[in-house]
Protein backbone atom coordinates (compact mmCIF):
# COMPACT_ATOMS: atom_id res chain seq x y z
CA UNK A 1 0.00 0.00 0.00
CA UNK A 2 1.28 3.24 -0.97
CA UNK A 3 1.55 6.12 1.24
CA UNK A 4 -1.04 8.10 -1.52
CA UNK A 5 -3.68 5.52 -1.01
CA UNK A 6 -2.98 5.01 3.03
CA UNK A 7 -3.62 9.25 3.17
CA UNK A 8 -6.58 8.93 0.44
CA UNK A 9 -8.04 6.08 3.09
CA UNK A 10 -7.66 8.26 6.03
CA UNK A 11 -8.80 11.55 5.12
CA UNK A 12 -11.71 12.64 6.83
CA UNK A 13 -14.92 11.83 4.75
CA UNK A 14 -16.03 15.44 4.38
CA UNK A 15 -12.50 16.56 2.91
CA UNK A 16 -13.31 13.73 0.59
CA UNK A 17 -16.44 15.20 -0.32
CA UNK A 18 -15.76 18.93 -0.59
CA UNK A 19 -12.44 18.06 -2.27
CA UNK A 20 -14.31 15.64 -5.00
CA UNK A 21 -14.51 16.39 -8.80
CA UNK A 22 -18.35 16.32 -8.29
CA UNK A 23 -18.59 19.01 -5.72
CA UNK A 24 -15.92 21.32 -7.22
CA UNK A 25 -17.30 21.19 -10.28
CA UNK A 26 -20.75 22.46 -8.68
CA UNK A 27 -18.89 25.42 -7.38
CA UNK A 28 -17.29 26.28 -10.34
CA UNK A 29 -20.01 26.61 -12.50
CA UNK A 30 -21.82 28.01 -9.86
CA UNK A 31 -19.16 30.85 -9.80
CA UNK A 32 -18.97 31.30 -12.90
CA UNK A 33 -23.04 31.98 -13.68
CA UNK A 34 -23.17 34.17 -11.01
CA UNK A 35 -20.47 36.35 -12.34
CA UNK A 36 -22.12 36.08 -15.58
CA UNK A 37 -25.19 36.74 -13.79
CA UNK A 38 -23.32 39.84 -12.53
CA UNK A 39 -22.10 41.15 -15.20
CA UNK A 40 -25.00 40.87 -17.79
CA UNK A 41 -26.47 44.23 -16.92
CA UNK A 42 -23.51 45.86 -16.41
CA UNK A 43 -22.13 45.09 -19.73
CA UNK A 44 -25.47 45.97 -21.04
CA UNK A 45 -25.83 49.15 -19.17
CA UNK A 46 -22.00 50.51 -18.74
CA UNK A 47 -23.28 54.17 -17.90
CA UNK A 48 -25.11 52.91 -14.63
CA UNK A 49 -22.43 50.54 -13.18
CA UNK A 50 -20.00 53.77 -14.16
CA UNK A 51 -22.37 55.71 -11.69
CA UNK A 52 -22.06 53.04 -9.31
CA UNK A 53 -18.33 53.06 -9.49
CA UNK A 54 -18.25 56.46 -8.83
CA UNK A 55 -20.74 56.53 -5.20
CA UNK A 56 -17.77 55.16 -4.11
CA UNK A 57 -15.32 57.74 -4.02
CA UNK A 58 -11.88 55.68 -4.86
CA UNK A 59 -11.34 56.35 -8.40
CA UNK A 60 -10.71 59.62 -9.95
CA UNK A 61 -13.91 59.96 -12.45
CA UNK A 62 -12.03 60.80 -15.57
CA UNK A 63 -11.03 56.79 -15.07
CA UNK A 64 -14.40 55.47 -13.63
CA UNK A 65 -16.17 54.25 -16.92
CA UNK A 66 -13.26 52.62 -18.11
CA UNK A 67 -12.58 50.82 -14.80
CA UNK A 68 -16.58 49.89 -15.05
CA UNK A 69 -15.73 48.22 -18.07
CA UNK A 70 -12.83 46.87 -17.41
CA UNK A 71 -14.89 44.94 -14.46
CA UNK A 72 -17.77 44.52 -16.17
CA UNK A 73 -16.45 42.60 -19.30
CA UNK A 74 -14.13 40.56 -16.93
CA UNK A 75 -16.63 39.24 -15.21
CA UNK A 76 -18.27 38.16 -18.12
CA UNK A 77 -15.29 36.73 -19.43
CA UNK A 78 -14.02 35.19 -16.51
CA UNK A 79 -17.48 33.47 -15.70
CA UNK A 80 -18.01 32.48 -19.16
CA UNK A 81 -14.72 30.46 -18.80
CA UNK A 82 -15.82 28.99 -15.87
CA UNK A 83 -19.05 27.75 -16.40
CA UNK A 84 -17.28 26.25 -19.92
CA UNK A 85 -14.75 24.55 -17.89
CA UNK A 86 -11.64 26.33 -19.59
CA UNK A 87 -8.42 27.59 -18.73
CA UNK A 88 -10.47 27.66 -14.89
CA UNK A 89 -7.58 28.16 -12.45
CA UNK A 90 -7.16 31.54 -14.54
CA UNK A 91 -10.17 32.43 -14.61
CA UNK A 92 -10.99 31.77 -10.89
CA UNK A 93 -7.93 33.79 -9.73
CA UNK A 94 -9.23 36.55 -11.73
CA UNK A 95 -12.50 36.53 -9.63
CA UNK A 96 -10.31 36.37 -6.71
CA UNK A 97 -8.82 39.33 -7.86
CA UNK A 98 -12.17 40.86 -8.63
CA UNK A 99 -13.57 39.92 -5.50
CA UNK A 100 -10.50 41.18 -3.08
CA UNK A 101 -10.96 44.14 -4.98
CA UNK A 102 -14.58 44.31 -3.69
CA UNK A 103 -13.95 43.73 -0.17
CA UNK A 104 -11.49 46.63 -0.46
CA UNK A 105 -13.71 49.21 -1.05
CA UNK A 106 -16.86 48.20 0.55
CA UNK A 107 -14.63 48.26 3.64
CA UNK A 108 -13.29 51.16 2.34
CA UNK A 109 -16.83 52.68 2.30
CA UNK A 110 -17.88 51.30 5.80
CA UNK A 111 -13.88 53.27 7.54
CA UNK A 112 -15.13 55.96 5.67
CA UNK A 113 -19.05 56.22 6.36
CA UNK A 114 -20.50 56.01 3.01
CA UNK A 115 -23.42 54.23 2.30
CA UNK A 116 -23.49 53.11 -1.45
CA UNK A 117 -25.51 50.69 -3.55
CA UNK A 118 -23.02 48.15 -4.01
CA UNK A 119 -23.61 47.81 -7.85
CA UNK A 120 -22.68 43.97 -7.78
CA UNK A 121 -25.65 43.50 -10.44
CA UNK A 122 -25.67 46.49 -12.07
CA UNK A 123 -28.74 48.39 -11.80
CA UNK A 124 -30.64 45.56 -10.68
CA UNK A 125 -30.94 46.42 -7.29
CA UNK A 126 -27.94 45.43 -5.20
CA UNK A 127 -27.33 45.61 -1.97
CA UNK A 128 -25.74 48.85 0.55
CA UNK A 129 -22.63 48.27 1.07
CA UNK A 130 -22.14 46.55 4.69
CA UNK A 131 -20.91 43.85 6.79
CA UNK A 132 -22.70 41.51 5.01
CA UNK A 133 -21.44 41.62 1.74
CA UNK A 134 -17.97 41.43 2.94
CA UNK A 135 -19.01 37.90 4.61
CA UNK A 136 -20.50 37.01 1.03
CA UNK A 137 -17.94 38.15 -0.74
CA UNK A 138 -15.74 36.05 1.50
CA UNK A 139 -17.54 32.69 1.05
CA UNK A 140 -17.16 33.57 -2.63
CA UNK A 141 -13.02 34.11 -1.96
CA UNK A 142 -13.15 30.78 -0.67
CA UNK A 143 -15.32 29.53 -3.25
CA UNK A 144 -12.86 30.41 -5.54
CA UNK A 145 -9.70 29.18 -3.58
CA UNK A 146 -11.49 26.09 -3.62
CA UNK A 147 -12.03 25.90 -7.90
CA UNK A 148 -8.01 27.02 -7.92
CA UNK A 149 -6.88 24.13 -5.90
CA UNK A 150 -8.96 21.55 -6.40
CA UNK A 151 -10.85 21.43 -10.22
CA UNK A 152 -9.72 18.18 -11.80
CA UNK A 153 -11.71 19.54 -14.97
CA UNK A 154 -15.31 17.52 -14.49
CA UNK A 155 -17.02 18.02 -17.54
CA UNK A 156 -15.06 20.49 -18.71
CA UNK A 157 -14.21 22.00 -22.17
CA UNK A 158 -10.88 22.23 -21.20
CA UNK A 159 -10.11 19.11 -20.31
CA UNK A 160 -12.50 17.55 -23.31
CA UNK A 161 -9.38 19.76 -25.63
CA UNK A 162 -6.35 18.27 -23.71
CA UNK A 163 -5.56 21.32 -21.47
CA UNK A 164 -5.84 21.72 -18.03
CA UNK A 165 -6.90 25.24 -16.38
Amino acid sequence: MTTETQTIRSANPLTVILTSGGFIFVLRVFLGALFVYSAINKVGDPRGFGVAVRAYEIIPIALSNLFALSVAWGELVAGVLLVLGVQTRKAAAAILWLILSFVIAITITIVRGLTVDCGCFGNEGGHSTGYGLIIRDLFLMVTAIMVIHFDRGTLSLGRLSGRKG
